[in-house]
């Protein structure tokens, strides 16, 4: 590929050299890249007549589905940005990012998961009700000019998608788009939280297609791959390592809404799935499925598993139950746009269940001592800093952030700890951070804290990570209660569920009359995680 090329000119690339290979398969629907071309085309010709042009911002509040696949490629047509928003999101965390990206346009399901989505939105702006479909003006979202809803109902201030995307091909002005667009014009604002409590939005160019092309290649995925896509697109794992590089290799996509264990086996036999991988939790889950001894696994062959090291007995336990020849690991973040390193094809076990892996990233990384700033040799710990092309262009409205994480000189100051080793190959160590992933999505304890101190019978409160088994982490929730309150535990859950997104949810939470500190008065979060790994284990062996 040309290192000037953008997504739409990739996508026109694969319609004429996979023309009828198919690139979409959700449920019965099944389209070839021809079929994606032909219907980009008519989607961005009714984006264009709703008033979306070069620059504009459209959010997608939208599970996978082949409505967001289109809608990515429409927008990289005409030089407009995505915003994904993560549908597990709660009213107040999808408001902010609507109003903070400066969202044109709002794509979204009336409902899914019993969650009622237009409700919701109504709740964020509520004069929406009195609005006109396509031409709306809301103070509380002033940026936002049109809704349009995938599935019934629509609401009547919203445009149906089956409009937009059953609008005639306007030749002119999509060929007048595309020449205007460029491979440095902002692509996607992928919102990724922030220790100050208010998630930022990470800003990446078309350019990431060529890290997209890097994971294909390490995961051999060519034309004919089979690719399983239950990683959320909202996300960068679903965005970088399935949707691009399935585009420029030629490869199927077979969609998954949401996460099924016996869904994803049984798609994995009935289409001969090649390429898989996820976290530990997505294995463990498909070993747990009833039957999971009876499936058959013969057509997988790039395989992957992402996140912190695991214990080598559950890395084991996976590898022998799929009967596994390898299982890469790949460690990267949102601002390094996927994947700073990815485990060679013929690595050992051992490196890949350690995450210990070469870098993919066309980008310079070093170790730098915390302290000093200055770079350590192989085999020392420092905060892991990445330079070059995959670094993001900068948080969107966020200058503030942005230099905070990257230094005048280019680096990317990861947060995360790390080390080399003689061959080059990096092994994440830790966190400088606080945050902790469950089931490998990004928390932040101080965001949850900042809920919890709406609770007026909450004084003080700290949320670290506890170990849990199938998810790697979950939240443990410190709580020194006012006084007189009469706080339960319980009363620390419900305040949470509902209210804001549920792997944010404290697990565990355990009241306490004070808080370790330290002489200085800073709360000792290291005490703390050690007091909730002793309340985990005692916890697991009372059970036996």
């Amino acid at each position: 590929m040309k290192s000037d090329i953008t997504i739409g000119e990739v996508l026109r690339k694969s319609a004429r050299d996979h023309a009828d290979r198919d690139y979409i398969h959700a449920g019965d629907l099944r389209m070839s890249f021809a079929d994606v071309d032909g219907q980009v085309d008519r989607l961005a010709s009714g984006l264009v007549q709703a008033g979306v042009g070069h620059g504009d911002h459209i959010a997608v509040w939208l599970t996978n589905s082949p409505e967001w696949v289109l809608l990515l490629l429409a927008a990289a047509r005409l030089g407009a940005a995505i915003v994904p928003v993560n549908t597990r999101y709660k009213k107040d965390e999808a408001s902010y990012i609507l109003a903070q990206s400066d969202a044109k346009v709002l794509v979204m399901t009336p409902s899914m998961w019993g969650i009622d989505f237009t409700s919701m939105l109504t709740e964020i702006a509520p004069s929406i009700g009195s609005q006109t479909a396509g031409d709306l003006d809301l103070p509380e979202l002033p940026a936002l000019k049109s809704v349009i809803m995938v599935g019934a109902p629509v609401a009547p201030w919203a445009v149906p998608f089956d409009t937009l995307s059953a609008t005639p091909v306007d030749d002119a002005a999509i060929a007048a788009a595309e020449a205007r667009v460029t491979a440095d014009d902002l692509l996607l604002i992928c919102y990724t939280s922030g220790t100050t409590g208010r998630p930022k939005g990470a800003m990446h160019n078309h350019r990431v297609i060529h890290q997209s092309i890097r994971v294909g290649d390490a995961l051999k995925m060519r034309a004919g791959s089979q690719v399983m896509a239950h990683l959320p697109f909202y996300h960068v794992a679903g965005m970088f390592m399935c949707l691009l590089p399935s585009l420029a290799a030629g490869a199927t996509m077979h969609l998954m809404p949401h996460w099924d264990a016996g869904q994803a086996l049984d798609l994995i036999e009935q289409e001969k799935v090649t390429i898989f991988g996820g976290l530990s939790t997505h294995f463990l889950d498909m070993m747990g499925t009833p039957g999971f001894a009876d499936r058959k696994f013969t057509t997988l062959e790039g395989t992957w598993m992402g996140g912190s090291t695991v214990p080598e007995d559950m890395f084991r336990r996976i590898v022998d139950a799929f009967g596994f020849e390898r299982l890469l690991s790949t460690y990267g973040m949102t601002e390094n746009t996927i994947s700073t390193t990815f485990n060679r094809w013929d690595d050992s076990l051992e490196d890949c269940r350690r995450n210990t892996a070469p870098i993919l990233s066309a980008c310079e990384v070093r170790i730098v001592d915390t302290e000093t700033g200055l770079p350590l040799g192989p085999d020392q710990d420092g905060e892991i800093q990445c330079r070059g092309a995959t670094v993001m262009m900068g948080y969107y409205k966020n200058p503030v952030e942005t230099a905070k994480t990257i230094d005048p000189e280019g680096w990317l100051k990861t947060g995360d700890i790390g080390r080399f080793d003689s061959r080059g190959y990096l092994s994440l160590t830790g966190r400088i951070k606080e945050m902790f992933k469950v089931g490998g999505t990004n928390a932040y304890p101080s965001e949850i804290e900042q809920h919890l101190a709406s609770h007026p019978g909450i004084q003080v409160s700290v949320i670290v990570a506890a170990p849990d088994e199938r998810l790697g982490e979950v939240g443990m929730a410190y709580v020194v209660p006012s006084k007189g309150s009469g706080l339960t535990e319980a009363d620390v859950v419900a305040h949470c569920k509902g209210k804001i997104a549920d792997y944010k949810v404290p697990r565990y939470v355990k009241l306490v009359d004070s808080l370790p500190l330290t002489t200085t008065g800073k709360v000792q979060r290291a005490q703390l995680v050690q007091n909730a790994r002793d309340h985990v284990a005692t916890l697991k062996a009372a059970k036996g």
